[in-house]
């Protein structure tokens, strides 16, 4: 029962999160447990639980007598995000750098070098994996629970990183010598640098912005 219980959490918690980053929830928009429960066809339990889950995520505000609402979202708090999005990759490339073996230097070269030649979408793949070979080398689960949250809070659909194709594939090269120097003041302040927001490209004329 308590899974089962969990996995309703979970599904309303996500498709709630989905519509408030999306937009289509806007800021003060009231969040009524009744219409939820009827729209996803369940008990107010897990809606209330999938509500207070969005609170502690930072999306939502529980109002004492009221109910809850949607937060604001300005673009203060866009920017805050990100930019503390961008610590945290830092942070995990300074501990990558430190820890990182033969295995995972190989690793990451390969997925780098992959990027000379590619068009926007591709090199945008390419990032979240190289992304992801640093967070599994920092092996900080505490670290990594810390950038999640972040991701929560962000803009689905935005951009890793401002420029062009040539000049990310030529960052992700300065982050990729850091890494084979072993200096990690470097890598931190490259990787956090070149982290605008989440870990998502778009395809334009040539350019990520």
């Amino acid at each position: 029962m308590t899974t089962i219980m969990s996995n309703l959490d979970d599904k309303v918690r996500e498709s709630l999160r989905d519509k408030i980053l999306a937009g289509n929830l806007g800021g003060g928009a009231h969040l009524s447990e009744l219409k939820i429960s009827k729209e996803f066809n369940v008990s107010r339990t897990p809606v209330r639980e999938a509500l207070c889950a969005l609170a502690a995520d930072g999306l939502v505000e529980m109002v004492p007598h009221r109910g809850a609402f949607v937060k604001e979202r300005t673009g203060k708090t866009l920017e805050d995000t990100a930019n503390m999005y961008g610590y945290l990759m830092g942070i995990a490339a300074r501990i990558a750098t430190q820890k990182a073996g033969i295995e995972a230097l190989m690793e990451l070269e390969t997925a780098i070098n992959g990027m000379n030649g590619q068009d926007a979408k591709s090199i945008g793949q390419i990032c979240q994996s190289v992304n992801s070979i640093i967070r599994t080398t920092a092996d900080s689960s505490v670290l990594e629970n810390m950038i999640i949250s972040t991701e929560k809070l962000m803009e689905p659909g935005t951009n890793v990183m401002q420029g062009s194709v040539a000049d990310i594939y030529k960052e992700y090269t300065f982050l990729l010598g850091a890494f084979k120097r072993r200096k990690a003041d470097a890598a931190e302040k490259t990787m956090r640098q070149m982290m605008v927001t989440e870990t998502t490209a778009t395809e334009t004329t040539g350019t990520v912005n």
